[in-house]
């Protein structure tokens, strides 16, 4: 060790000793107590397995309630979902499944009630929130006057500035637009493709953005097992990086049921 690490070393045992000193039973090693109950609670989300769950609270709907056209539609809606969690909302048509999902979006404001996003109500900075959540709706979010191409590596330009990263993106775009079907459409503008096109463009997104938070209405429907398969293998890398998923589906989700919660409307 020279002399500029050793006086580096000696600084930071004297700055934790002042601040908090914690000495060990043995009689030695002075350190932080606060530092060691932060690493204890912390979770290493990039260890996270989908069949985990941690108590780590991303989203917390509290008592929620909306009213559409003055009737009460959705009452005293409660729930949470952590870091790398996955909830399947269910309920029959007309149950509010699609209102829940863009209150939780931020695009309506609930009744009564609270959103919090790690710990903060949404309200209080929509925007900031907005930037760390994905909505994928009927509505895709895609913007008709780019093409397919533009739309996802607009995302990918804010979620790296990494150049490699950026080349390697417009392959993988090459790869999943083929199992998408949309190969001979990346440089149409998207106003002009079908609705369910879109749909799926809107989809296709999700391997280009960066946000934790990814909203899904309906993801799966009119997909076929090859596409509902790189659908589902992709929320599955989202939640081992520690995102979290809540989405809506009719159909049973291709997963063990210890793989994910339930909440039903």
């Amino acid at each position: 060790m020279n002399l500029k690490n050793l006086f580096c070393f000696l600084v930071q045992v004297l700055f934790l000793y002042k601040v908090q000193p914690r000495k060990s039973k043995a009689g030695f090693g002075i350190i932080s107590s606060k530092f060691f109950r932060f690493c204890s609670l912390r979770p290493q989300l990039n260890k996270y397995q989908p069949n985990e769950v941690y108590h780590w609270p991303m989203l917390d709907v509290i008592n929620l309630d909306f009213d559409y056209q003055d009737q009460p539609l959705i009452s005293k809606v409660s729930f949470h979902l952590p870091a790398g969690g996955l909830l399947h909302l269910r309920g029959r048509n007309g149950a509010g499944k699609t209102t829940l999902l863009k209150l939780i979006a931020g695009l309506y404001q609930p009744l009564q009630g609270e959103i919090e996003f790690f710990g903060q109500n949404i309200a209080e900075d929509y925007s900031a929130y907005q930037r760390q959540v994905c909505f994928v709706g009927h509505k895709t979010g895609i913007n008709p006057n780019l093409t397919l191409k533009e739309n996802c590596f607009f995302d990918l330009h804010y979620a790296t500035s990494s150049q490699s990263i950026k080349e390697e993106g417009h392959y993988k775009l090459e790869e999943l637009a083929s199992i998408f079907k949309l190969e001979q459409h990346l440089d149409v503008h998207c106003g002009l493709l079908s609705a369910g096109q879109r749909r799926q463009a809107g989809l296709l997104r999700l391997w280009f953005s960066n946000v934790k938070l990814w909203l899904l209405d309906e993801p799966l429907i009119a997909l076929d097992d090859k596409a509902i398969t790189l659908i589902m293998d992709k929320i599955a890398a989202h939640r081992k990086q520690g995102g979290s998923v809540l989405l809506t589906s009719h159909q049973q989700l291709p997963l063990n049921s210890s793989d994910y919660e339930e909440y039903c409307l």
